[in-house]
């Protein structure tokens, strides 16, 4: 009895490794500033980010996994960096506009992990 319960332990423990992605720890964590959003929980926080022109935005990856900043590839102020746990990505927003961007592991540019930047 005793072996059977320390296997079935021993099970749980590696189903439990193997099945889950560490969105909590491994990226040092994140608090959003003014010009910094960050990557947590498979989310952006902010969601959406007012900036003036000529600010640099820089995202940070709080989590465990990768993710990346990706917003419409065919535009002029197309940008596409991938961002590994605890990572940053920083690029300036010279331009008035609205920008959306996602996450391509982890939403598209109408759900799941997207954001918006607004530069004034």
């Amino acid at each position: 009895m005793r072996h059977s319960r320390f296997t079935l332990i021993a099970a749980l423990l590696v189903v439990g490794v193997a099945c889950s992605e560490d969105y909590g720890t491994g990226g040092g964590g994140c608090t959003p500033t003014a010009s910094q959003v960050c990557m947590s929980g498979s989310a952006f926080n902010p969601t959406t980010r007012t900036v003036t022109a000529g600010t640099t935005v820089t995202w940070r990856n709080g989590d465990g996994v990768t993710h990346t900043v990706t917003n419409n590839p065919g535009s002029a102020e197309a940008f596409n960096q991938t961002v590994n746990a605890g990572g940053t990505f920083a690029r300036a927003f010279n331009s008035a506009g609205t920008f959306a961007y996602h996450c391509t592991i982890h939403g598209t540019p109408t759900s799941g992990m997207r954001g918006t930047i607004v530069v004034n």
